[in-house]
């Protein structure tokens, strides 16, 4: 009895101690990347034609005669600085000026005295020589203040803001009497309400797109569409590519859009992205390299819940998002593990994990 009793514990302490399927993340084989996926950025809406307008000298405001909203026409007057200190710099070019060309009208004179002095022999060469040097530095003084001259015109004419093109004034950076350095901005215009989107896209996706791609806004409960006008040919902080949409409104409501849609707001730029359906991939973390290039094994889940390795040919080139192309082994919809792939062993039994997690588009 005491026999019986020890081999029964040990028959239960068994039947305790054996391992629990273990969980894997798979993907099923031709449906990674079907046509349909969407793909969703942040946007920025602004205006196609716009202007930071400021003064290109330092100076104090003194007016400012527009404020956010009023309508403009190019060539009207949207603020001035204190025009004093250009006038007096106007008022000394000015009287160089005179001066320059006074001196010029002497030395013209006495270089004609010397001219006819030197044709009767009278004086030498070198005096004649003298009084030519003379008058071309008069010349040259003349010339340097007719250009300080027409220097403190546009010095004065820039004391000035005026509207680039008929608009809308959208900010007000200062006040009047305020103090501003040269090319700060003071009032901010933009041309009509005709919008565009710049977003910034990963190069993977940058790579892949083309000027006429369509995709889609929203900005709140609001859609509207876009077409890819510029796609930018640097990437910026290493990795990502400015893409700019061109917004399209639909005849029948362009006056209600126009007054939805807002310069400055945020987006959701959505890009459907489509895959050739004959193509299978999957991810690196899912392939186990061979010993020869282009040869590698996966592990594939069965009706039972075990994996079974598989010998399969994968491409020689590195697809976007690590990516790898399958050329032979697999049949689409099997399902092959995707990660930790290293850790397991022919004929183990798995149990697909679920993740769970509130953020939108889970895993593939």
């Amino acid at each position: 009895m005491l026999c019986a009793v020890m081999l029964g514990a040990c028959t239960q302490s068994a039947e305790l101690q054996a391992p629990l399927p273990k969980p894997v993340k798979v993907e099923v084989v031709g449906q990674a990347g079907a046509a349909g996926q969407t793909d969703s950025f942040v946007g920025t809406l602004r205006a196609r034609q716009r202007s930071d307008l400021g003064f290109e000298a330092a100076g104090r405001v003194v007016a400012i005669h527009v404020e956010v909203g009023d309508q403009v026409k190019a060539g009207q007057v949207l603020a001035r600085l204190d025009e004093s200190p250009a006038r007096w710099r106007l008022n000394n070019a000015q009287a160089e000026s005179k001066a320059a060309a006074a001196a010029l009208t002497e030395r013209s004179t006495q270089l004609k005295q010397q001219e006819a002095l030197a044709g009767d022999k009278i004086i030498s060469a070198t005096a004649l020589e003298s009084a030519r040097a003379a008058h071309l530095q008069a010349r040259s003084r003349l010339e340097s203040a007719d250009a300080a001259l027409a220097t403190a015109r546009r010095d004065l004419a820039l004391a000035r803001i005026t509207a680039p093109f008929d608009g809308e004034v959208v900010a007000r950076l200062t006040q009047p009497f305020s103090d501003v350095a040269s090319g700060q901005a003071v009032l901010q215009v933009q041309a009509g309400r005709t919008l565009e989107v710049v977003a910034m896209l990963p190069d993977a996706v940058a790579s892949a797109l083309v000027p006429g791609v369509k995709a889609q806004g929203k900005s709140g409960a609001q859609t509207f569409s876009l077409i890819l006008e510029r796609l930018s040919a640097r990437s910026d902080n290493g990795s990502l590519a400015q893409a700019i949409f061109r917004v399209q409104v639909p005849p029948a409501s362009s006056g209600e859009a126009a007054s939805s849609l807002r310069s400055g707001s945020v987006v959701s730029v959505e890009l459907h992205r489509t895959k050739v359906a004959a193509s299978m991939t999957l991810p690196m973390t899912a392939v186990m390299p061979g010993t020869k290039p282009g040869e590698a094994s996966v592990f594939v889940l069965d009706e039972d819940s075990k994996i079974a390795r598989r010998d399969i040919q994968t491409g020689s080139t590195l697809l976007p998002e690590s990516r790898v192309a399958i050329s032979h082994g697999l049949k689409p919809g099997e399902q092959v593990v995707v990660a930790g792939a290293a850790f397991l062993h022919e004929g183990q039994s798995v149990a697909v994990h679920q993740p769970e997690t509130v953020l939108p588009g889970g895993a593939r």
